[in-house]
């Protein structure tokens, strides 16, 4: 049958471009070619997105708004879901491009420049569903109870803005998705600085795929002098809504958030992720800046004999592998990053060390002094004391006979019992009880060319006491969730990187007390005591303080990223 493909016409960014005015819009191919029992149908709809229609003055349901129409009868599983001449606020085009960014989304994650497999979600059911008209409301959300990506529209000073016509609203809430599916255990973080990280990557998630529109990075070069230093569509994220949404603190926005800014830990202290996610996404954000920078410089130097480049396709060809470089960087890092609760440095150490695993000599497109120059961003933002608080650990003791691999791999007995061998060099103390999760075997390609490298990655994660100092929380104590990461390469057995968890600190508890003090001084909280210890029945969609004897853990924070304010 071969892979089915879908053509769609795509929003490249939000309804108005910058200062311009302009409407963009290009074509995209969508192709399943990894699934031969996977098609497109109508919604649109495939095995793993779906899209959900309602009608937006009852609520009521409807069917699948947009049509998938085959190019030739001989061929059903190749064709297109036509939007042409289609206003952008009708069910067809709204769904169709919802749609269309999630799928590019997550296969910009899945692919072998990234993760190198597919993602299982979060939640139970293999299909993710979009809402492009759920109601009005200035939001949108990912909302792991109700398997969903809900996106809101709303009336400004000048007309209505449709959330799901934004390329990056909808990669962001993607993003979110994504991200609860490698970890998942952020759902339920008791700190700021850890849903600052959901909120952080999401954003980063946009600008990567703003970045994949050919069409938009050649237009910012060519408005910026070949630059992307200053704000432009890539830095500036949801630029309609931020637009659409002055307050008193910025009467004349020109976006929902700026990545290049002087932020720091010290001067967005607080307890609103949002805020605190600035300082992270600034830092990767300077961090593509610099590899775009690098190549510029370097593609515009021509080899001793060969005519020099033109400048614009030099800027123009550099961008797109900055992106791919970013990209890996990014993302690989994330797959590193240890299951629990998490602090901006630990997404240092996973970035550094996934960056590591694939290029250890640092000689490939200059990674040496990318990586020194990411490691200190984290010092100069107050992110870490030094550098070498990010410093990369590979034990040796921790090295698997290739034999074992696929037995580790396959078996949680087997699993279980190499880290319980191990479990001083994982950080789990005499006594505690673990929990490893399934393993993952991933092929991700490494270097500019063909060469992939296969690797294991297992996860660990525990629970820690710590006493608790918020006075809203009647509990003396509470479970913090923290974890590692162990990455393996297949070849050999070799140990890539161990990566654990630093939550523990006294100033990491001191903010989870003032973070839930915030939390608690509202009604966005529900305190539950367990009378008897045991275990509800049914997972709460709420945000809640569970209280079991006199120690408290905090479930469903994730929610308040979108579905509730913070202050």
């Amino acid at each position: 049958m071969g892979y089915a493909l879908a053509e769609i016409d795509l929003m490249i960014q939000d309804e108005k471009f910058g200062a311009t005015g302009e409407k963009l819009v290009e074509q995209k191919k969508l192709k399943l070619d990894d699934d031969e029992h996977d098609r497109f149908l109508d919604g649109p709809t495939c095995r793993r997105i779906a899209i959900v229609d309602f009608e937006p003055a009852t609520g009521a349901p409807l069917g699948a708004p947009a049509t998938f129409t085959p190019f030739a009868a001989s061929s059903p599983t190749r064709g297109r879901f036509k939007t042409e001449g289609m206003k952008r606020d009708s069910p067809e085009f709204l769904a169709v491009n919802a749609f269309g960014t999630v799928f590019e989304t997550v296969r910009m994650f899945e692919e072998s420049g990234a993760l190198g497999r597919p993602v299982t979600w979060a939640f139970e059911g293999e299909q993710l569903l979009v809402v492009p008209r759920a109601g009005q409301w200035a939001n949108a959300f990912y909302d792991r109870s109700t398997r969903s990506l809900q996106f809101f529209w709303f009336e400004s000073g000048e007309g209505r803005v449709y959330t799901a016509l934004s390329r990056d609203i909808v990669a962001h809430e993607c993003g979110h998705a994504l991200l609860d599916a490698v970890i998942p255990s952020l759902h339920d973080a008791s700190g700021a600085e850890s849903l600052a990280i959901h909120e952080g990557v999401a954003d980063l998630v946009a600008v990567l795929m703003a970045l994949r529109s050919a069409g938009l990075r050649q237009k910012v070069l060519e408005q910026n002098g070949n630059s992307i230093s200053n704000a432009t569509a890539f830095s500036s994220i949801a630029e309609q809504f931020g637009i659409a949404r002055p307050s008193p603190d910025d009467p004349h926005p020109h976006a929902l958030r700026d990545l290049l800014n002087d932020n720091t830990m010290t001067s967005v202290s607080g307890t609103d992720p949002h805020q605190l996610s600035t300082v992270l996404s600034a830092i990767f954000y300077e961090t593509l800046v610099d590899i775009f920078e690098r190549g510029k410089s370097l593609w515009s130097t021509p080899a001793p004999g060969d005519k020099p480049m033109n400048v614009d396709h030099a800027a123009n060809r550099s961008l797109g592998i900055a992106a791919d470089i970013f990209r890996r960087l990014l993302l690989r890092g994330i797959d590193y990053m240890p299951p629990g609760e998490l602090t901006f440095g630990d997404v240092g150490r996973a970035t550094l060390a996934a960056d590591n695993a694939t290029d250890p000599d640092g000689t490939s497109e200059g990674k040496t002094e990318v990586r020194q120059r990411l490691a200190q961003r984290f010092v100069d933002r107050g992110v870490v004391s030094a550098v070498t608080d990010l410093a990369l650990i590979a034990p040796r003791e921790l090295n698997i006979a290739p034999a074992d691999l696929a037995d580790i791999r396959d078996s949680d007995w087997a699993a279980y019992a190499y880290v319980e061998k191990h479990r001083a060099a994982f950080g789990i103390a005499e006594g505690v009880s673990f929990k490893v999760l399934p393993r993952v075997d991933a092929t991700k390609k490494i270097g500019g060319g063909d060469n992939t490298q296969r690797e294991l990655i297992l996860k660990v994660t525990w629970d820690s006491v710590e006493a608790n100092g918020s006075p809203s929380v009647p509990a003396a104590k509470r479970r913090v969730r923290t974890g590692a990461t162990l990455a393996v390469r297949w070849e050999d057995g070799r140990v890539l990187a161990l990566v654990g968890s630093d939550v523990m600190r006294a100033e990491q508890r001191e903010g989870r007390d003032r973070f839930l003090t915030a939390l608690l001084s509202g009604s966005r909280v529900a305190v539950v005591q367990d009378g008897d210890g045991a275990p509800q029945s049914r997972p709460s969609s709420r945000v809640e303080v569970r209280i079991m004897g006199d120690v408290a853990r905090i479930t469903g924070t994730e929610r308040l990223l979108h579905i509730e304010e913070m202050n």
